[in-house]
């Protein structure tokens, strides 16, 4: 999640720094556009979501491409987040999303403990570790917050597009799991769902670098889980509140984890039982903005323990008139 819109030369090593200056205006994509895929191994929407964009607001605020507000004040790149860091420390890959030529490359430094905070010093290496490619006609690419060690490419490599150039992490300034790739050409960066470089205003038309452009979903709802007992934020978090449920359960809760939301967000919980009754309705409504939010409910175990079959958790957030839901079902066996 790298704040950085004037990096050091070779841009693996940034720094936090000042809003663009002036109006934004609207500016076509460079000639001979890059064509970019995926920059991990998954699927959008299944296990991976987009949690941050690039900042199309000139001040002190932020705007995304379609004047969203899933990011954060000078947020150059786009964030593709895991669930949660037990699928970071299985293994995903870190792919090359063009071919090109590596051109940086950096490795060692730790990632961050996998209950989400920032506990290592990055100093001035936000990006913590990654690579940075050169493509054809003045385009770059950088990847950030590969896991420590998992780097396997070196300068002056020749890379395909979809090749492997590590796993995803925590280096640096993560306190969740995911890449960030930010997009150049001749130095400025550009916004890859619209092509345009900045400044450009959010909701204008534009070409998409994407081969296949990631949908976009204004609040991600990531993990959806049913456990025993009510855990812990941190637990949510690192991907551990999840435990066995059995007839002989002593209680049920649904648990979240969302991206994006904001102050007088609605969250509305419920568990349905096997005969489609509810279990548990629970709402939440947000007093402040949270980049990330968990949320828990549940009830204790009926006499004579719960009915075995499938259980529904269903998860929706609304903002205003519009609605943003997930579901996900789990078993409890005879």
């Amino acid at each position: 999640m790298v704040n950085a819109r004037n990096p050091a030369p070779w841009r693996l090593t940034s720094s936090f720094c000042a809003s663009v200056a002036g109006a934004f205006l609207a500016v076509a994509a460079p000639a001979a556009a890059l064509e970019l895929a995926l920059p991990l191994a998954c699927e959008p929407g299944r296990d991976c979501w987009v949690v941050r964009y690039v900042d199309r607001d000139p001040g002190p605020g932020f705007s995304d491409f379609h004047c969203g507000v899933l990011g954060s004040d000078g947020h150059d790149g786009t964030d593709f987040a895991l669930a949660d860091p037990r699928r970071m420390a299985a293994g995903v890959q870190v792919l090359a999303s063009a071919p090109g030529v590596v051109r940086g490359i950096r490795d060692g430094v730790p990632d961050q403990p996998p209950e989400g905070r920032l506990t290592h010093d990055f100093g001035a290496m936000n990006c913590g570790n990654g690579v940075l490619l050169a493509h054809d006609g003045g385009w770059e690419t950088q990847y950030c917050h590969l896991r420590r060690g998992s780097v396997e490419v070196a300068v002056g490599d020749t890379v395909t597009a979809g090749q492997a150039l590590g796993l995803v992490g925590m280096s640096g300034e993560a306190n969740f799991p995911h890449v960030h790739l930010s997009v150049r050409h001749d130095g400025t960066t550009v916004d890859p769902y619209t092509g345009a470089a900045l400044p450009a205003a959010c909701g204008l038309p534009g070409a998409t670098l994407w081969r296949t452009a990631p949908s976009y979903e204004e609040i991600p709802i990531a993990v959806i889980g049913l456990t025993d007992h009510v855990p812990e934020r941190d637990a949510i978090v690192a991907g551990t509140a999840a435990t066995p449920r059995e007839r002989a359960s002593g209680a049920l809760v649904g648990y979240l984890l969302a991206y994006g939301l904001r102050a007088g967000d609605h969250i509305a919980l419920k568990i349905h039982g096997p005969d489609g009754g509810l279990v548990r309705n629970a709402t939440f409504e947000l007093d402040q903005d949270a980049p990330r939010a968990t949320r828990a409910a549940g009830r204790r175990a009926p006499a004579g323990g719960w009915t075995p079959g499938g259980y529904r958790v269903e998860v929706e957030v609304r903002r205003g008139t519009r609605a943003f839901s997930r579901a996900a079902e789990f078993v409890i066996a005879q």
